[in-house]
């Protein structure tokens, strides 16, 4: 039941933010699709020998993977009560895993001998809403639960 929890929990909360920076990249008209994004730095990588279209799976993949970490931290969280649960500590929690997702991005892009030209403050600042919405969805289908 509790890994039921958890991967419905990733999966709706993934979906939700992902589908939050699709339509923000449209609104836009610019490159804010992480698993997009995700691709291009795999293909672009000297370290991994990977040519990846911008649409393949691997990126999906990853990104859930990575969605599903941030819940089952969530989820450690919440047992120890720390912050209690709410849908308010979903909130916060989502802003501190956008923090972090910024800080993991940024090394990414760095990495990079050749990363994808995008807004990197628009980028930013929408990854970090993108998570917020995130650790709502985590916190109200745990709620639901």
């Amino acid at each position: 039941m509790e890994v039921t929890k958890i991967i419905c929990s990733g999966f709706a909360a993934t979906s939700l933010m992902t589908a939050f920076s699709y339509l923000v990249s449209r609104i836009k008209n610019k490159q804010f699709r992480e698993p997009e994004l995700l691709n291009i730095l795999i293909s672009r990588s000297d370290l991994l020998n990977f040519k990846l279209s911008k649409k393949s799976s691997v990126g999906w993949v990853l990104h859930y993977v990575i969605g599903w970490i941030f819940v089952i931290i969530f989820d450690v969280l919440w047992k120890f009560n720390f912050p209690p649960f709410s849908v308010l500590s979903g909130a916060l929690l989502g802003l501190v895993a956008g923090i972090i997702g910024v800080f993991g991005w940024k090394i990414f892009f760095s990495l990079s001998n050749n990363p994808p030209k995008i807004d990197w403050s628009e980028y930013y600042l929408q990854l970090i809403i993108a998570h917020i919405i995130f650790g709502v969805t985590a916190a109200l289908v745990f709620l639901s639960w």
